[in-house]
Parts: C-alpha cells; sequence; structure tokens
C-alpha cells in the first residue's frame, strides 16, 4: 500500500531543506550549525516531552492520558531521530559553543560523550515505556518512577549543555527545570493539535471532549510562565555583571519584539483561552491556544540561542526547522496507531 501523499511530500521538504542548509554550510559553517542547533533543541522537546507525559500518566492514571495517547505514542517514534539529528550539532560545535576547545566539563570529546548519553538513554527510557505499558496507559510504578528521575536529570544537564553553554560564564540554577517544562509544554501543545483534527492522514480526529487534557496543558502554561518569570526577577534583582548581559543581548535589535510575541503566544493567549471553561471544551478554541503555544515555543528557541551569535535571523535558521520538522512529521505519521481508548473503556 502506497503511503499518503502528504507523507511523501514531508519526506521531499526533509531532504530538500536539510540539503540546503548544507550547501549554507559550506560557505557559512557556523551560521548553520547555529541554525540546526536551535531547529533541533524545538523539535528535540516534542518526543522527550511525550515521554514525559507517558510516564507521569502511566503512574497517575486519568483520562487526559487516554484522550491523547495514540498521538503520544505517534511522537515517541521519531525520538531516534534525536541520535541522527545530533550529528551535525556535534560536528559544528566548534562554530557554536566558545568553550568547546578546552580540556575541561565543556571540551568537544567529553561534550559529545554525554550528549550520545542522553540521546541514549531517552530512546532505551522510551523503549522500556512502550514495552511495559498496558493498554489502558497504565506503567509499573518502579520503572515508572526511576524513568522520571533519569529523564529529568539528563534533560537538566542537557539544557545546560546545550543552551546554557552557548555562555560559559552565565548561569541560571532553575534554567534545566525551565527548559524541561517548555518541552513538556510543547509536547503537550502538539498533540493537542493532532487530537483536535486529523494530522497527515492520521485517524486520530475524535469527538471527545479535550476538557481533561486542556487542564492539564493549562497547568503547564502556568508552570512554564511563572519559571520564566522567577528566573527573570531572580537575575535581575541580583544585578550581577555576569548574569545581566543574558538578558540584555535579549532585549535589543528586535529581539525585545520576539520576547514579547513569546509572552503572548506562548502564556497569555493560551492561559486566556484554557481558563474559560467554554472555550477549553472547544476543539477550536484548544487549536488555537495549541497553536499558539508550539509559536511561542520555536520563537523562544531562537531566542534563546541565536543572540549569542551576533547575528540576524537567516534563511538557514528556518529551513533548519523545515528540514527537522517534516523528517519528524513523516515518521510520526507512519506505523500502526494505537485504538483510542475512552475512560469507561479503561477498566476493560
Amino acid at each position: 500500500m502506497r503511503r499518503p501523499p502528504p507523507l511523501e511530500n514531508l519526506l521531499a521538504i526533509a531532504i530538500v531543506a536539510s540539503a540546503l542548509v548544507a550547501l549554507i554550510a559550506v560557505r557559512h559553517g557556523g551560521m548553520a550549525a547555529q541554525a540546526w542547533l536551535a531547529a533541533y533543541l524545538f523539535w528535540a522537546g516534542l518526543p522527550i516531552g511525550a515521554l514525559f507525559l507517558l510516564l507521569v500518566h502511566g503512574m497517575t492514571g486519568g483520562a487526559w492520558g487516554l484522550t491523547l495517547r495514540p498521538a503520544l505514542t505517534a511522537m515517541l517514534r521519531t525520538m531516534p531521530f534525536l541520535a541522527l539529528f545530533l550529528i551535525p550539532i556535534l560536528f559544528g560545535a566548534r562554530h557554536v559553543y566558545p568553550g568547546i576547545a578546552g580540556q575541561h566539563w565543556l571540551g568537544l570529546p567529553f561534550f559529545a560523550a554525554r550528549a550520545v548519553v542522553y540521546v541514549m538513554l531517552w530512546n532505551l527510557l522510551a523503549i522500556g515505556a512502550m514495552s511495559r505499558m498496558r493498554p489502558d496507559g497504565w506503567l509499573p510504578p518502579g520503572f515508572a518512577w526511576l524513568a522520571l528521575i533519569l529523564l529529568f536529570a539528563s534533560t537538566s544537564l542537557a539544557a545546560f549543555d546545550w543552551v546554557m553553554a552557548l555562555e560559559p560564564g552565565w548561569t541560571s540554577t532553575i534554567f534545566g527545570l525551565l527548559i524541561t517544562a517548555g518541552w513538556v509544554l510543547s509536547a503537550l501543545a502538539a498533540v493537542a493539535v493532532t487530537a483536535c483534527r486529523t494530522v497527515l492522514g492520521i485517524p486520530l480526529a475524535m469527538t471527545e471532549p479535550l476538557d481533561d487534557p486542556a487542564r492539564v496543558l493549562l497547568a503547564l502554561v502556568c508552570l512554564w510562565g511563572y519559571l520564566s518569570v522567577i528566573q527573570l526577577i531572580v537575575i535581575w534583582e541580583s544585578d550581577l555583571a555576569s548574569e545581566i548581559p543574558w538578558y540584555l543581548r535579549r532585549s535589543v535589535g528586535g529581539w525585545q519584539w520576539v520576547a514579547l510575541g513569546i509572552a503572548i503566544f506562548e502564556f497569555a493567549m493560551p492561559f486566556f483561552i484554557l481558563i474559560w471553561p467554554p472555550l477549553r471544551r472547544s476543539h477550536a478554541a484548544v487549536l488555537v491556544a495549541a497553536g499558539a503555544i508550539l509559536a511561542g515555543h520555536l520563537a523562544e528557541m531562537w531566542w534563546l540561542t541565536l543572540p549569542d551569535f551576533a547575528r540576524a535571523f537567516s534563511w538557514a535558521d528556518l529551513l533548519a526547522v523545515l528540514g527537522i520538522g517534516a523528517a519528524f512529521l513523516f515518521v510520526a505519521g507512519r506505523g500502526p496507531n494505537l485504538p483510542l481508548l475512552r475512560p469507561r473503556d479503561a477498566g476493560n
């Protein structure tokens, strides 16, 4: 049986966009590597966040996880791509990280080894979760707790390595938690989009109420907003010469407007939509809120990385997002999909 045409188109987009980034890398290696990093940070958050959500639901249960389970498991199929698309970052690390030529924590051999360990661990945890998951989504508590601890510790370290290391002198103790919260938020937003309508031929459109998933999405929006504001307040009030420049670079050259857009799309708009019960039960309203979160999160990944490179936004940044994203969606749209379980089915 032939794959649906949209999937074939996605594969073509992934190949063409990635090839164009490779051509840019021939003459502008630094720009291509930087663009690839930002795109990787956005797309990698989707399977990582989906794994977080599956592990939490495997311990706690709830209707929200049953509603979103087919989309979450489809998203986990992209986890092996984290290894494939990490390769260009490792090859271009010298163009991205200022301290990578050293011999200590940020030295290239140790940096690359840690990155490989993170990605291998995430894939192993995903395989373990899928192999142990019951039809109703339940997971053995011993496995789920250990997997969550390992997953959170590794995502925090990855955030320090891949983002905070762009400016070695800058530190934030909650930065790992902030990045992890953003990844989980974006993953839930992505599966909410899929749950609201059929995407790429995946028969996941449903008439089930989205009130329960929307409540979880609202909680994650509040958590991400709280962590973002707390980090800003603590650093701004500390007024340390080693910390303030990080925010100053992101408040000039047009990046201040990007920051405003992030605040609107990733927090304000979804918050005011999801806080109102009639809108929270509307598929169209949830689709708008989830789409806004994804747009804001992509802008956030650019905002977190590109100002440290002292360059303007380029075509390479958009092409990298298209190249990685089309490949992710191509794989997520293939393979068998788990049947939708409703709360009343969970006990059968």
